[in-house]
């Protein structure tokens, strides 16, 4: 069967697609004819826009088209009527997937049941070997109850359900015997991973039973919200076998624009995370996503958001401007005249001064670091002399020389231009027993050329 799958949104999204595409292959299901799997995300109207181009191009080539994700679970309704569409599966229904490809001919549509989401089973797929990721995702945790004004996750996602320890250990065990390297943990809210079990587990915790229980060399956390981070999980960033990496949303620095969002912390409780964050692995990477363009949003709210970023010891930033989701309160406001939009021309400039920010401290924190010997892992085969690869703390690097994916490397840094980073691999350093996972926080260049 000819099989193609497209993936968007967050990480957990395409580790919920990763997934989706071993299970198929294991499946092999027999459906005729072409078919193209749209596994979507309905966090931004552009998201869903994107992936409505996506599904009228493979429509028009002719595919039978299967689409998934949180679109699907969204406005089944609406995606049903474009071009090629013959199914349109929701979340929880993702595991029946191979099923209904195998019967393919008999079901034209499966509708999505959006109180489904709302079950207390997982209900995802989990990944059972590396396959084409360097890096394999594996989310232990899904959905949200949070419930941020802007945000839909909740109603396509469903509250929150933690994957129990002993099946996280095995299956990241599972991975390093296949050859994964680093592992990044992942989840739609994961610093909650773990309340809703018994007894009830903390994040840190579970970290710290991966590197017990596994031989995985790096793990890596993907988002996690700043009230989430403890002493315990931020100390964890310095352990060798933990890329010293933190990823806390911000989203906005003005405490009346975090109030109309919801948000549960307050600008002084931000900087109070990172601080702590950054005194505890001063090598660390940390990165924030924000929104600009909240409803609402003045000017003086803008400023106060830039200035807090400004203060603070990010490397990165991921910019949003808002967008409107249905069923939203912020939406529900907007209707109402209770909140004013922001026009978007002054949105889009503000989010790209935001991105010109996050820009300088990008170019700022990769430039600490030329002359020291970093370790990183090669992202896919070199090819015409140059390898990419990716430090434990997040720099993105050309590395000259051709190497093989899923690779260790030690790479000695010479140049910085605008956050982009190219490097010298050599060995690691005398006295390493082969096949060793050296520590992921840096050190000067001392490794043999």
């Amino acid at each position: 069967m000819a099989m193609t799958l497209y993936n968007f949104g967050c990480r957990a999204n395409q580790a919920d697609g990763e997934a989706l595409r071993q299970r198929l292959e294991a499946e092999n299901p027999a459906a005729p004819g072409r078919v193209a799997i749209v596994n979507t995300c309905a966090v931004t109207a552009e998201a869903e826009a994107e992936a409505r181009r996506q599904i009228r191009q493979l429509g028009r080539a002719g595919a039978r088209v299967l689409v998934t994700g949180c679109y699907a679970q969204r406005a089944p309704e609406q995606l049903r009527q474009l071009p090629g569409v013959e199914w349109v599966i929701g979340n929880t229904e993702k595991t029946e997937i191979p099923q209904i490809l195998r019967r393919a001919g008999i079901i034209s549509i499966t509708p999505s049941n959006p109180a489904s989401a709302h079950r207390v089973s997982p209900g995802w797929l989990l990944p059972i070997h590396t396959g084409a990721q360097t890096r394999p995702v594996l989310k232990v945790q899904e959905g949200c109850g949070q419930g941020c004004t802007f945000c839909i996750i909740p109603s396509t996602r469903g509250r929150s359900r933690s994957l129990p320890l002993e099946e996280i250990v095995s299956h990241v065990e599972r991975l390093a015997e296949q050859g994964a390297r680093e592992v990044v943990l992942s989840g739609i809210h994961l610093g909650h991973w773990g309340r809703d079990l018994e007894p009830r587990m903390t994040p840190a915790g579970l970290v710290e039973a991966i590197l017990r229980h596994t031989r995985i060399e790096q793990l890596r956390l993907s988002s996690i919200e700043p009230m989430d981070w403890n002493r315990q999980l931020m100390e964890l960033l310095t352990h060798p076998r933990v890329a010293p990496h933190a990823h806390v949303p911000l989203q906005s620095g003005s405490l009346s624009v975090l109030r109309r969002m919801r948000r549960r912390y307050r600008p002084r409780d931000y900087v109070q995370k990172i601080e702590a964050i950054h005194a505890a692995a001063p090598e660390a990477a940390i990165g924030a996503d924000v929104m600009a363009g909240f409803p609402g949003e003045s000017a003086a709210e803008f400023e106060e958001t830039c200035s807090l970023i400004e203060q603070l010891p990010l490397s990165y930033l991921h910019v949003f401007p808002f967008s409107a989701r249905p069923g939203t309160e912020a939406e529900a406001a907007l209707q109402t005249g209770q909140w004013q939009t922001v026009p978007d021309a002054e949105k889009q400039e503000r989010a790209e001064r935001l991105r010109a920010l996050g820009q300088q401290k990008q170019t700022a924190f990769a430039a600490r670091f030329l002359g020291w010997s970093l370790r990183c892992i090669t992202l896919k085969s070199g090819a015409s002399g140059i390898t990419q690869a990716l430090s434990g703390n997040y720099l993105k690097i050309e590395v000259a020389g051709d190497y093989a994916a899923n690779q260790w490397l030690m790479v000695t840094m010479r140049t910085a231009v605008e956050g982009k980073l190219a490097g010298t691999a050599g060995k690691f350093s005398a006295g390493q027993p082969p096949g060793f996972a050296p520590p992921s926080l840096m050190r000067p260049a001392v490794c043999a050329q």
